[in-house]
């Protein structure tokens, strides 16, 4: 059994659950803009877009984590690692 305490464990989740929240902000808001403007390299413009979001650092997130969710996001759009 784990030494964590409930507290702990707590606090894990809240930061996932964080984490969760603010990529599928960016990530919407991304797809979003690219999607609207009718850019026939929709996929490529997704993916940049998606890939600036990485250089921003926040606060109160797992941002290896969320880096790792854009990375899959991008993978899954133009299929490419």
């Amino acid at each position: 059994m784990s030494e964590k305490t409930i507290d702990q464990r707590v606090e894990e989740l809240e930061l996932v659950l964080r984490t969760l929240i603010t990529f599928n902000i960016d990530a919407t808001a991304s797809l979003g803009r690219v999607l609207t403007t009718g850019n026939p390299m929709i996929a490529h413009a997704i993916a940049m877009d998606l890939g600036r979001l990485k250089s921003d650092s926040k606060a109160n997130i797992d941002n290896a984590l969320y880096s790792g969710y854009i990375d899959n996001l991008i993978t899954g759009i133009t299929g490419q690692a």
